[in-house]
């Protein structure tokens, strides 16, 4: 036997000035089997699909279903909620390239990040207190945001994966924010949508946010390394004569000349520091950098929504 449904009574719904905003179907599906463990069920016979307009209001399209599993003897029986809801559409493109995209999801969410701590937040350098770099770079906590914007498409797009696992080469506005190069790591997912008339792939589009103040040469201010990485300069050994030697210093306790045993601040040319000068910092690209297309971010218009 074949899972079967039928219509239940008692619609809900929401009435704004533009209309009806949202409305409730619920559905009742007697299965032919109960649901296995870990087994539930996508989709339902009888029970609209998913991104499918309503027969009468067509700006109303169901965006998520909520399933009720029965009790004891009745597990075999679902009651499942078609949520219907008004989608924002943005257009990019114009002309015969115009492309209509549904847009579920677009904003901030909170998040944090770890990362090493190479000088304080006013650039200064991190130091003991004879001026010799830690054993151990501390590391910390800091805030990460991450912006997501979900999207469906009628048509496979092009050109996303470029942008996978990178970040912004350039500066990129969000809402009006700019945010610098290099501060934006971008991951894409492509899903295919199935039981849909109008909509056939979903891409869910992640930018998490890093700053990361840091002073590179001794003398400049500090500047947002985003998501570079920066390394002080230290090591055991110089450049003389065109060879890497051991550094050598006087003993303060014999007044000798010896060999170091730990890392010693650099100048960033191979050259032991001098005295009363601030540590240089390498700093190193740890992503590919790539241009982000605008339909990544952009904010889709709130006219589809009747609110302007």
């Amino acid at each position: 036997m074949a899972d079967t449904s039928k219509q239940k009574a008692g619609r809900k719904y929401s009435v704004g000035e533009s209309g009806i905003t949202t409305l409730k179907k619920d559905y009742i599906v007697i299965q032919d089997s109960i649901m296995p463990a870990n087994g539930e069920k996508l989709t339902f016979p009888g029970v609209p699909a998913i991104g499918s307009a309503h027969p009468v209001y067509p700006d109303l399209y169901v965006l998520t279903y909520d399933v009720q599993e029965g009790d004891g003897k009745d597990k075999q029986t679902l009651t499942v909620t078609a949520n219907y809801g008004r989608q924002e559409t943005e257009t990019s493109g114009e002309g015969e390239s115009a492309v209509t995209v549904a847009v579920d999801e677009w904003g901030w969410d909170d998040g944090t990040d770890e990362k090493e701590l190479n000088s304080g937040v006013d650039g200064t350098p991190l130091l003991n207190s004879v001026g010799d770099p830690f054993d151990s770079v501390p590391k910390v906590m800091v805030p990460a945001p991450v912006f997501t914007k979900v999207m469906k498409f009628k048509a496979r797009q092009t050109g996303w994966a470029s942008a996978h696992c990178k970040v912004n080469g350039a500066p990129v506005e969000i809402g009006g924010v700019e945010f610098p190069t290099g501060s934006l790591l971008c991951t894409v997912a492509e899903k295919r949508i199935i039981g849909s008339k109008d909509w056939k792939y979903q891409y869910t589009v992640r930018l998490r946010y890093k700053s990361n103040l840091v002073v590179i040469e001794q003398t400049d201010p500090a500047v947002d390394i985003g998501w570079d990485v920066a390394i002080t300069d230290t090591g055991m050994r110089a450049i003389e004569n065109n060879e890497k030697k051991l550094i050598r210093m006087i003993d303060k306790e014999t007044g000798k000349m010896c060999q170091v045993t730990t890392p010693t601040l650099l100048d960033g040319h191979g050259q032991k520091l001098g005295d009363g000068h601030d540590p240089y910092n390498f700093r190193f690209q740890a992503y590919e950098r790539a241009t982000f297309p605008a339909w990544f971010y952009s904010e889709p218009s709130l006219q589809e929504e009747g609110l302007t």
